[in-house]
């Protein structure tokens, strides 16, 4: 399903990796449109010209979180609004944990995602072949469930590691 420009906050520019390139996560959210070639020499510049962008629509968020995929094992986390919280600092409202497909535990308010909603999650997971990743989804404040950003556990791991040190 198509929406109108106005269901958009602006566009979102990021990063993308290069298979044997070196790699920075850049990104900038909700940009009005008329700025967004600048922005994207103002990343060139700081990326030495060896950088690959993809820009997008953004939008705004009812729900949003991550999904850890190990062989046997899934772990949903979810928050309100956007992901940013969750992601920088941690903030999960809710976590459904998954063996073998089968929901073992979860934690926090258990209803912000809908079994409808985790399913669609699953859904998404069982058509992904490789295992030990991290994938960032989004529900927007459209009802439309988005996955973006799938990293693999060791690259999300020397993302932090290069973070923190």
């Amino acid at each position: 399903k198509y929406y109108n420009i106005r269901d958009y906050c602006g566009w979102t520019i990021r990063t993308v990796k290069v298979v044997g390139a070196p790699w920075k996560n850049l990104y900038v959210n909700w940009l009005p449109k008329r700025q967004v070639p600048a922005k994207i020499n103002e990343l060139q510049k700081k990326l030495k010209g060896k950088a690959l962008f993809v820009i997008y629509p953004s939008w705004k968020w009812k729900k949003g979180g991550t999904v850890l995929i190990e062989r046997n094992r899934t772990v949903i986390e979810s928050a309100r609004g956007s992901i940013v919280d969750l992601m920088r600092y941690g903030k999960v409202d809710a976590s459904y944990f998954y063996e073998q497909g089968k929901l073992i535990s979860s934690s926090g308010k258990k209803k912000l995602l809908s079994p409808a909603e985790r399913k669609k999650i699953l859904q998404a997971e069982r058509k992904i072949k490789e295992k030990e990743i991290i994938l960032e989804w989004g529900i927007t404040t459209q009802n439309k469930f988005i996955f973006y950003r799938i990293e693999t556990l060791k690259d999300a791991a020397k993302l932090l590691i290069k973070k923190y040190s």
